[in-house]
């Protein structure tokens, strides 16, 4: 584990540099705690529906380091405490160090027991408090498969950027997670690659920005047919719709048989964007 580097981000909060990605697991200048507040659970209208309903069903792609599970397990508690969440999150392998990193109140006793869950007692299913946890190891592309009969309220797509892990923002994948989420759910992501939007809208998602973090860029949101309940999701601008319909870039990733190699994606998405 000498090759992840430890790094301190704006807000106080510590992050990975992934070494085989060659991206760290958060934004160091928004704050890892501040990036998953504002980039994936407040334009995901889970506090809406957590004032409405007593369970909740979230998918996140890409676990990562337990941050996101965490910040949405504690915030939304606060609004409704006899709210159950079901988590699933699909992640090619564990990092051994979830757990042994630390977060402040009110986040890091939460963090400190599912951590303890998943490195002390070795398992990927069990609860924390209000929470159960579920989550599924290996390539994406086939445990999602066994989600089919779900259906999610809110979908974090927090995977590494589409040009370093490619097979998980292919049109066909994405089409995947089209098909087990709720009409009004919410696909939430700091991403806003050309290819990706693209997808969405031939996927028949509504797609919207999210505000920016840490960055001028902002995120996305889509949505099938749900309303924003956040002032941090805002419509896209006409320039940025035709950008998604017109631009030589925007063409989707494509993974016909959801098994090619991101290097072999990638291939095939710049033979298409050159003609």
């Amino acid at each position: 584990m000498a090759n992840f580097k430890k790094i301190k981000t704006a807000d106080g909060s510590f992050t990975l540099y992934h070494p085989y990605f060659g991206e760290s697991y958060h934004s160091v200048s928004a704050g890892a705690i501040e990036e998953s507040l504002k980039k994936f659970l407040l334009p995901s209208n889970l506090f809406w529906k957590a004032k409405r309903q007593d369970e909740i069903y979230l998918l996140e792609v890409g676990f990562g380091l337990g941050y996101n599970l965490t910040v949405t397990a504690v915030k939304l508690k606060e609004v409704n405490p006899n709210l159950k969440i079901h988590y699933f999150g699909l992640e090619y392998r564990i990092v051994p160090l979830i757990g042994e990193l630390e977060l402040p109140p009110p986040y890091g006793e939460f963090y400190k027991k599912l951590g303890e869950n998943i490195l002390r007692r070795k398992k990927t299913s069990f609860e924390v408090e209000h929470v159960s946890v579920n989550i599924l190891l290996g390539d994406a592309r086939e445990r999602v498969k066994e989600l089919r009969n779900l259906n999610f309220d809110a979908i974090y797509h927090d995977a590494f950027s589409p040009k370093r892990n490619a097979e998980l923002w292919t049109l066909e994948f994405l089409s995947l997670l089209k098909g087990i989420m709720k009409e009004d759910a919410f696909w939430v992501s700091y991403s806003t690659a050309l290819p990706v939007r693209r997808a969405l809208w031939e996927l028949g998602f509504k797609i919207f920005n999210t505000k920016p973090v840490g960055r001028k860029s902002p995120g996305t949101a889509a949505t099938l047919k749900g309303t924003p309940a956040s002032d941090n999701v805002y419509p896209l601008s006409e320039k940025e719709v035709k950008k998604i319909l017109t631009s030589p870039k925007a063409v989707p990733y494509r993974d016909p048989c959801l098994c090619l190699s991101r290097e072999k994606i990638l291939e095939n998405y710049l033979k298409e964007v050159r003609g």
